[in-house]
């Protein structure tokens, strides 16, 4: 009988190491990479970096509420309010789009190749005032390039001229 009580203790006391050993809760190094914390990439909304542009949906509104990008953008909505909201392109080139609810933290995305302008709405949102947008798509070479960026030279010298900017070395 003796023994049977010290397998029961010594069962109870595995199990309870186990439990301390397991993945609910705190503590515990697992799952991390070893060169450290990386930050996340995060993007200016309204600012086309590296051919993307990110609009907030917050407080029942878009931010920005117009925007102007370059074609074949690719345009990311992110839910960033406590309740669902939706994109669905009301008016514009192209064929329609509708994102359907997004829950909080949800994102969805599209990339706009065709140039003009689109009308965007939030469906999901109950109120009689929708949040709505526009996003003007021009042509690449009308878009201004961004800050510190400049024009890229000709692919063929122009006789007589050199394809080099100036105060740069061949």
């Amino acid at each position: 009988m003796r023994s049977v009580r010290y397998l029961g203790l010594l069962l109870v006391g595995v199990a309870l190491v186990a439990a301390g050993c397991g993945g609910g809760g705190g503590g515990g190094g697992g799952g991390g990479s070893s060169s450290g914390p990386t930050e996340p990439t995060m993007y200016e909304p309204g600012k086309v970096t590296e051919g993307k542009v990110v609009i907030d949906i917050q407080e029942t509104k878009f931010v920005p509420q117009e925007v102007t990008i370059p074609a074949e953008t690719q345009v990311t909505w992110t839910n960033s309010d406590d309740v669902e909201h939706g994109v669905t392109k009301q008016s514009g080139p192209g064929s329609d789009f509708d994102s359907g609810p997004l829950s909080p933290g949800a994102t969805f995305s599209q990339v706009l190749k065709r140039t003009g302008t689109y009308k965007i709405a939030d469906e999901e949102t109950k109120s009689s005032e929708k949040p709505k947008m526009t996003i003007v798509v021009e042509k690449k070479s009308e878009s201004e390039p961004a800050p510190g960026g400049k024009e890229p030279p000709p692919e063929e010298p122009t006789p007589g001229k050199s394809n080099v900017p100036p105060g740069s070395q061949p």
